[in-house]
């Protein structure tokens, strides 16, 4: 019964880390000041000299750009928490469409796999992804929204789902369903330093709330830094789990680009 939570929460983390909420840049023409970001904590896992002053915000759109929605891959540092040191490759790739109209994968190192679909407005959403170290395959109802379009600076939106976890060896198991709830706040664009190079890096903020059957209860807060036309550039992420006293984690873990490749070559900002 334990092991059947484990996959649960996980499967929950794994989503929180690997996938949502990415907003993209702008069409619109108003202009706003990014707030400092000097006073969030979380953001020192990331290392010093990371995340820099604030700039100008435009309006989001055209989900695709911001996060060059094309086949490639992307390696990260991780900077922080048990695996810091190491380089995590995550990668995107077109797939067939399948049952549920996914039309892309997306893959987070050896945690899991994401299965994506394009909306009406140009929007992507999450329909299910699979965690590999416990074989959970994880359905969302509706599909979770992943590339949202159309945000001001400020904006938030909120997502209120179901999520239904299954045995992948043995799709018709299924192990458990949960509550999951994510409120995702467009918070500025920074100047954002890592070892691929300087981006003007537009910053989202998002909060998770997974809950199954009042066993166990996960609390993610990730902050997540997208560079137009080059995709993920920094993340620092704090992770809360309890499960009925049997067991609980708080985990604070960053990582941010060393290189990637791609089907055309992405803009970037160089130091002066």
């Amino acid at each position: 019964m334990l092991r059947a939570w484990i996959v649960c929460a996980l499967a929950a983390i794994t989503l929180a880390s690997g996938s949502l909420s990415v907003i993209p840049p702008a069409k619109v023409s108003a202009q706003v000041a990014s707030p400092s970001v000097a006073g969030i904590e979380l953001l020192q896992v990331l290392g010093d000299g990371v995340v820099g002053d604030p700039e100008s915000a435009l309006s989001l759109s055209d989900p695709e750009k911001l996060a060059r929605w094309q086949t490639g891959e992307w390696r990260y540092r991780i900077t922080s928490g048990a695996r810091r040191g190491e380089t995590e490759v995550e990668s995107l790739a077109p797939i067939g469409v399948t049952a549920r109209g996914e039309t892309w994968k997306r893959t987070i190192g050896r945690e899991s796999t994401l299965h994506l679909r394009e909306v009406t407005g140009g929007s992507l959403v999450l329909p299910s992804q699979i965690t590999h170290p416990y074989r959970g395959l994880v359905y969302f109802d509706p599909p979770l929204s992943y590339l949202i379009s159309g945000l001001t600076p400020g904006e938030s939106r909120m997502f209120d789902g179901r999520m239904d976890v299954y045995s992948l060896n043995n799709p018709a198991v299924k192990w458990y369903s949960g509550r999951i709830r994510a409120t995702t706040v467009y918070a500025g664009v920074y100047r954002v330093t890592t070892p691929a190079g300087v981006f003007r890096a537009i910053l989202i903020k998002t909060e998770y709330q997974i809950d199954i059957l009042a066993v166990v209860s996960v609390r993610d807060t990730l902050y997540t830094f997208y560079a137009e036309g080059i995709g993920k550039v920094a993340e620092a992420e704090h992770r809360r789990i309890a499960a009925m006293g049997l067991f609980s984690s708080d985990t604070r873990i960053g990582k941010v680009l060393v290189s990637y490749t791609s089907v055309s070559p992405p803009t970037r900002i160089e130091s002066p």
